[in-house]
């Protein structure tokens, strides 16, 4: 049986076609029919209550948003404004400041320089001030002449940078700093050369690299004022030393710091040995001493004493002594000295570091007037201010005074100038020392001066007392080392350090305490030393 099959012929793709345009009709219908039967269907109506929310929250939007309207027509014109004008203000402030100018003062002339300029020109101008200055202070027209045209050739070479847009700071900042005031001769120097010489004048200090010549009459009663460093005591040892050379001066000296190395009483002991100054370090001294000097000035008002060898009293640590009991006395002596001494050769000398009226005691205000002159190093501007009772002095001790050696010199009757004070050590007291006649004859036994009559002095000053018996105590020890080596055995024998040890047996550091006694059993007559070679 056969079986026959018949194939089912393809749909067309137009008749597929159509189907589906077909559907798409009959769902549009669907919707348009939907929509028809919504809009003929009656409203829903909403309540009175929502309607009057609604219309509350319309309201409240309304007014948001025209006050917003409101302020941001206020607000934004206004930050507009503000902000044209501090443009407009930044940008005139600059022009203006571009446009200022700058006034440098040298020598009799002005120099402006325009703000714009300002980089490349102010190191130029602060160099030619500072060679104005040096000009000054070293005189003569050929060093002046130095000094500007070394600034020239700074300067050409300030406007040949120009081509390249760079300046040689660094060259203009070591040359400037090379412009300093020339190095003043120290004491030595000074000795060496004869300016400092016998039947001179003394040098009060160098002003503009000159020696300012004059006397103890120009500084008859001086304030020594300074900080720790500032070179108070080097001045000290420079106007008695020089002092000494120059003419006939009896220096009396009160220090409580003695025997501290870097005590004016340390320092000036050579001078003390050689019978050319009396230093009182303890209470009873300090009392005698100022009881002398006011009877030297009794004596010779009354002319029972007519000496005119200056007496100079040298006080160290005046603010330290005016706090304890001694400060009354000294309180009186300072100011009978400045009523009176003038007028018969008494003389003053005070160093302090503070003059604060809480440091130097109640009645400070009245040593502070007693002082007729000052030397004033770095010092506190406060301070500086108080010493000198003006602000226009004060400030020119903040302003130029500023390295040790450096001081405001504010002589008697005339006007403060800037000075440089020569460099002045104690060995340079050990020269003087060997080169000046002792004018207190037999001060090493005890004797000093009273009516131009040479007497005996029964309360020898403890500082002269001391340095004696070291002195002869180092002579003692010294007699014993009788061949090489036996120093530096002696020092190992004491468990001392041998390189101090040779100091203090050449007298360039005082004896210590536990030294002294080991030095003074070593001596004794019954000990012998036994060094072996």
């Amino acid at each position: 049986m056969t079986h026959t099959h018949h194939k089912t012929p393809p749909r067309p793709f137009c008749q597929m076609k159509n189907y589906r345009l077909h559907g798409i009709l009959i769902i549009l219908g669907i919707m348009l029919s939907a929509l028809a039967i919504k809009s003929i269907l009656p409203k829903e109506q909403k309540s009175a209550y929502i309607r009057r929310i609604e219309e509350r929250e319309q309201a409240k939007d309304i007014t948001f948003y025209s006050a917003a309207a409101r302020r941001f027509s206020v607000v934004a014109p206004s930050t507009l404004l503000l902000t044209l004008l501090i443009g407009v203000s930044c940008w005139g402030r600059a022009h203006i400041k571009r446009a200022s100018v700058h006034l440098y003062k040298i020598g009799d002339n002005t120099v402006v320089v325009h703000e714009r300029d300002l980089s490349l020109a102010a190191p130029i101008a602060m160099g030619l001030m500072n060679a104005e200055q040096l000009k000054q202070m070293n005189g003569g027209i050929d060093k002046a002449f130095e000094l500007y045209e070394r600034m020239a050739s700074l300067q050409t070479k300030q406007f040949k940078a120009l081509g390249t847009g760079t300046v040689p700071q660094k060259i203009l900042s070591r040359d400037v700093q090379e412009l300093r005031p020339a190095d003043i001769p120290t004491f030595l120097e000074l000795l060496n050369s004869g300016q400092i010489q016998s039947n001179k004048p003394m040098i009060l200090g160098f002003e503009h690299g000159k020696p300012r010549l004059g006397s103890f009459l120009d500084i008859y009663s001086a304030a020594v004022a300074g900080e720790s460093g500032s070179g108070k005591t080097s001045t000290m040892l420079f106007l008695i030393g020089s002092g000494l050379i120059s003419q006939r001066i009896k220096f009396f000296g009160i220090d409580p710091h003695y025997p501290h190395p870097k005590s004016l009483g340390f320092k000036t002991q050579h001078l003390c040995e050689a019978g050319l100054m009396r230093m009182a370090t303890d209470k009873a001294d300090m009392f005698d001493t100022l009881k002398d000097v006011e009877q030297t000035i009794d004596n010779r008002l009354k002319q029972t004493d007519t000496d005119e060898t200056p007496v100079v009293l040298v006080i160290d640590e005046l603010a330290f002594l005016a706090k304890q009991s001694i400060g009354p006395t000294l309180a009186r002596t300072m100011e009978r000295i400045s009523t009176e001494g003038r007028k018969c050769a008494v003389y003053m000398l005070a160093s302090s570091q503070t003059w604060l009226a809480s440091r130097t005691g109640a009645g400070s205000s009245v040593v502070r007037d007693t002082l007729t002159s000052a030397y004033v190093h770095r010092i506190k501007p406060k301070q500086a201010n108080l010493l000198l009772q003006d602000k226009d002095e004060a400030d020119k001790v903040k302003k130029y005074v500023k390295q040790a050696g450096e001081v405001l010199l504010c002589p008697v009757n005339d006007d403060s100038v800037v000075c440089q004070m020569p460099y002045t050590t104690e060995e340079d007291m050990r020269l003087v020392a060997n080169m000046v006649e002792p004018v207190f004859v037999g001060q090493r036994s005890g004797q000093h001066m009273v009516n131009g009559q040479h007497t005996v002095d029964h309360v020898l000053t403890s500082a002269n007392q001391g340095v004696d018996q070291d002195v002869d105590l180092i002579q003692r020890v010294k007699s014993r080392l009788k061949n090489p080596g036996d120093q530096g055995r002696l020092a190992d024998k004491f468990e001392y350090d041998r390189g101090l040890f040779s100091k203090v047996l050449n007298r360039q550091k005082p004896i210590p305490a536990d030294l002294k006694k080991k030095m003074i059993q070593e001596v004794k007559p019954a000990d012998v030393i036994p060094f072996k070679k």
